[in-house]
């Protein structure tokens, strides 16, 4: 048989090179650690994006869930009149879909069992559905209704040794820390897990006009929380938060979701992309393995090499043949990989088996959302390092003479 130039036999040569018994055991045995290193890389690469990915997510919906993809507050006395401003927040951001105002106080929780320093919020009962996820984030009870009826975060509750039903005491510090301070007396209806220990280590919520009569402050509020259309990740909420704040003018402040935990974001992204390099090295590692698995191939094919190459295999096909065997561990050892992370990833997604510490990650579990875009990236960023762990040997073969190989004992 004579090679002219037709490259319909190389990747038929490629497959036999790759899949035949060599007369050397340990080169198919480093084939396969070749295959396995860049599987791994892929594996841990496309698991810990998506875990990443999800922790984001996650977060997302607890800190919009408790405040809304937009808070605008005041950052001194509370807001009087606080019709007057919703009317004016969705005159200028007509996009607004709710607006639900809240009045958030400091104080000490005395409970059964403990005692904490806490947040109280006061909602309207109304409208908080139709910005935030407390309700539905409710897993006893009911939300308050009465003068003296609170719902608790399960890490408050549990620190207080309150259930549904308890009684516990509010202690209101006084005017700017000067006087007595101010005890009132509640009872628990609900319990709530917003999902981040943030929120669930400190808040409890009551209704607004409680609040304000208790604090003696009529009709007046500290903050709006707004939703916006389509979730907070549709929308540029940094723009509207930055239009509400030069609008109002001071004392008002608005920020949106990403700038209430503005270091927390940034530091999940900056590990994202330090995690990714030091994973990508991984797969680096692994090519280093291809190159030396092809190195003991062309140095175990040599005859073979030679006989063809004195038949007419002209060098670009034995050029293109080891390329398409380098090509060929990487695109198993990428299949296996991505198949492998994508079944870990479901894993994660259906049983959460992996539990964390809820003070130290802020959740409790590994959330896992996949981007197929990032998951295709992974795929070209293997396959181009293969590729490039390829070429080496490939031009090294392509460059032998056939007499080296029929010479050769």
């Amino acid at each position: 048989m004579i090679f002219r130039g037709a490259f319909t036999a190389v990747p038929v040569l490629a497959r036999r090179f790759l899949l035949s018994n060599s007369s050397d055991q340990f080169l198919s045995f480093i084939a396969w650690v070749s295959v396995i290193g860049v599987a791994l890389g892929v594996l841990a690469l496309t698991v810990v994006t998506s875990v990443i990915n999800g922790f984001e997510n996650e977060l997302t919906h607890v800190i919009t869930g408790m405040n809304g993809d937009v808070i605008l507050y005041s950052r001194r006395d509370p807001i009087s009149d606080p019709e007057k401003i919703q009317i004016k927040i969705k005159k200028l951001i007509p996009e607004t879909q709710a607006v639900t105002p809240s009045f958030i106080a400091e104080l000490m929780v005395s409970g059964p069992t403990g005692v904490a320093g806490a947040v109280l919020e006061g909602i309207d009962g109304e409208t908080v559905g139709q910005v935030t996820a407390i309700p539905d984030r409710l897993y006893k009870g009911r939300l308050p209704i009465a003068e003296g009826e609170v719902v608790l975060a399960s890490v408050l509750a549990d620190r207080l040794g309150a259930q549904e039903g308890s009684e516990i005491r509010l202690v209101f510090p006084g005017l700017e820390g000067v006087g007595s301070p101010k005890v009132v007396q509640a009872k628990v209806v609900g319990l709530l897990r917003m999902g981040m220990y943030e929120y669930d280590s400190k808040y409890l919520f009551c209704t607004l006009a409680f609040l304000q009569k208790t604090l003696d402050q009529p009709n007046r509020v500290t903050s709006f929380k707004l939703r916006l259309p389509g979730g907070p990740q549709r929308i540029d909420s940094r723009r509207v938060a930055d239009r509400l704040t030069e609008s109002f003018g001071p004392p008002f402040r608005a920020k949106d979701w990403s700038q209430l935990n503005k270091n927390l974001f940034y530091a999940i992204r900056l590990e994202k992309v330090v995690i990714a390099i030091i994973l990508t090295i991984i797969i680096i590692v692994a090519a280093f393995n291809v190159v030396s698995t092809l190195m003991m191939m062309i140095h175990d094919k040599t005859k073979e090499i030679a006989i063809l190459k004195a038949m007419g295999f002209r060098a670009i096909q034995s050029f293109t043949l080891f390329c398409l065997i380098g090509m060929g561990i990487g695109m198993i050892g990428t299949g296996v990989g991505v198949l492998g992370g994508l079944g870990v990833n479901w894993l994660l997604e259906k049983t959460h088996w992996i539990h964390l510490p809820a003070d130290i990650y802020y959740i409790g579990f590994l959330p896992v959302i996949v981007r197929w875009r990032e998951i295709g990236l992974i795929v070209g960023l293997a396959l181009i390092i293969t590729f490039s762990a390829t070429l080496y040997p490939a031009i090294r073969v392509s460059t032998r003479s056939p007499l080296d190989g029929i010479r050769y004992e």
